[in-house]
């Protein structure tokens, strides 16, 4: 009798305790919903970056050749895909530093002084039908794809396209010029082979070209117009420090190509 007459109770506890595990379960979820609305957006765009409106021209450059050079022993003598940082400089037109960069085996980091404003991935996937995607661009603090560098099929243009919004920024247009090519073979002329144009709906809002003058070899040369947002800004610099990689320093492309094939073995 006793027994029966504490049923009830246990059966008002339990449902007691169901009611607040249920109660919490739901405020958690109330609170994942909002801390999820909150943050997410945030991981998934950069951060401006304010002093870039303060230029029209910037450079890109090898910060310390003995970084390349042990880099590229290492890979010659022992096959070695790893490497230390290759530091890179972006600087203003007296040659100021602006910001900083690094390459690493695994990416490739913009910084202003100690702060990570964004990094880069190489990809080295096979083509596809729609395109070739040769680098992305990716927050400092999650690692979420913000960007893409989509290299179009027979063509030279590459297409900029947000992972948020699955629109497309620009485009990017190789424009060179057969007499600058012969130009460029006389050992006189400061002359640049070629030259990288940044379109949006038809209008130019920047251009990247090498440098082509001896004491500046080896650099990449960054306008834009002051028409020119600051997310375009930092998309100009992440296609110039890819480049570095690509098409200044080959060398380090193949490198870091190889290292992207061993992980797939």
């Amino acid at each position: 009798m006793e027994s029966n007459k504490n049923c009830p109770y246990k059966s008002c506890c339990n449902n007691s305790t169901s009611s607040r595990r249920h109660s919490l379960t739901t405020q958690l979820t109330r609170t994942a919903r909002r801390f999820s609305a909150t943050l997410v957006p945030q991981l998934v765009k950069l951060d401006p970056l304010p002093l870039l409106q303060n230029y029209e021209m910037l450079n890109i450059r090898l910060a310390n050749a003995e970084q390349l050079q042990a880099a590229v022993k290492g890979y010659i003598i022992k096959n070695s895909v790893n490497f230390s940082p290759i530091d890179f400089e972006i600087t203003d037109a007296n040659n100021a530093r602006v910001l900083s960069a690094s390459l690493y085996p695994e990416e490739m980091i913009l910084s202003n002084g100690s702060k990570r404003i964004f990094s880069i991935t190489f990809d080295d996937t096979d083509p596809e039908e729609c395109g070739t995607v040769i680098a992305k661009i990716r927050h400092p603090l999650s690692g979420m794809r913000i960007f893409e560098f989509l290299e179009l099929p027979c063509s030279s243009v590459v297409q900029i396209t947000s992972y948020a919004d699955q629109c497309d920024r620009c485009q990017i247009k190789l424009v060179s010029n057969a007499i600058f090519n012969f130009l460029a073979l006389c050992s006189r002329c400061h002359t640049t082979r070629k030259q990288w144009q940044f379109i949006n709906e038809g209008k130019i809002y920047a251009v990247m070209r090498l440098n082509g003058t001896f004491f500046e070899e080896n650099s990449l040369r960054l306008e834009w117009t002051p028409q020119a947002n600051n997310e375009l800004r930092m998309i100009v610099i992440a296609y110039g420090m890819t480049q570095m990689v690509r098409e200044v320093f080959p060398s380090l492309g193949h490198i870091i190509s190889e290292k992207y094939q061993q992980k797939k073995w």
